[in-house]
This record gives structure tokens, sequence and C-alpha cells, in this order.
């Protein structure tokens, strides 16, 4: 039994979905949206063949990823409550995604990933203990 382009599209689209969900980059969504919308076009007959399939999947992916996902993390770091119960400060993590000087990585916390970035301009690679000297809403400064 063969799968249809539909199912393909759909199957993928709820893959990267489930990726967004454990990973929480906040990208990998956009792309699953856009094979859910691939997928709906495809089996509604509007769009055809691979060319048209593509076309459909990149414009529901990046055209939303361009114009939505910037007002939507200030929106949502905005909104979000300090999900660390008290103050983080003093307490120690461990980096999971190297964080570069002026850039940003996440660390474990409390048994989650967050958003972090270096105090003190270090690069820090994972596997680092660092120490967390502050806490901006869901993000974490460490050192």
């Amino acid at each position: 039994m063969a799968m249809t382009p539909e199912v393909l599209w759909l199957s993928l689209g709820l893959l990267l979905l489930g990726i967004e969900v454990v990973t929480g980059g906040f990208w990998i969504g956009f792309f699953g949206l856009g094979a859910l919308v691939a997928a709906g076009l495809l089996w509604l007959g509007v769009v055809h063949g691979i060319d048209g399939q593509l076309a459909a999947f990149v414009v529901a992916s990046v055209l939303p990823l361009a114009i939505l996902r910037k007002p939507l993390v200030r929106w949502l770091d905005a909104k979000a409550p300090d999900a660390i119960s008290g103050s983080a400060a003093g307490d120690s993590a461990v980096v999971v995604d190297a964080i570069a000087p002026k850039g940003r990585g996440r660390v474990e916390y409390q048994g989650s990933t967050w958003d972090a970035e270096s105090d003190a301009g270090d690069t820090l690679v994972p596997g680092t203990r660092v120490r967390i000297v502050r806490q901006d809403g869901t993000r974490l400064f460490v050192r």
C-alpha cells in the first residue's frame, strides 16, 4: 500500500509540529503548518504536481515565519510569567546549546531547557556548568 502525497504532507506536518513542541525554538512549527497547508490544498485539488506542492509549502511556511515570528515571540515573552519560582540568581544550570559571545543558547535548569545568554560575554560550550546571575522573564543570564 503506497502513501498518497496528502498523507505524506500531513505526516510531515504533524512530525514537525511535534518536534516544535519538544524543542521549543519557535521555528519548526511554521514549517509544520506549511506542510499541513500543502496537504490540505492538495487534498482539495487546488495544487497539482510536486512543483505546486512545494510552492504551497514554501509560501505557507516562510511568509508567516517572516511576518509573525518576531511579534509572536515578543508577545509570548511579555505574557509569560516567570516560569522559575523565586529568584534563579545563584542557582546552577548546564549548557545544552552553545552560547556564543553576544549570542543566545540554551541551558538546562530544573529539568527544562531555557534560553540563555552569557553575562560575561564568554563562549560557553555544551556540558559546561554555569551559574545564573539574573533572570529576565524566561531568559537566564549565566556565567
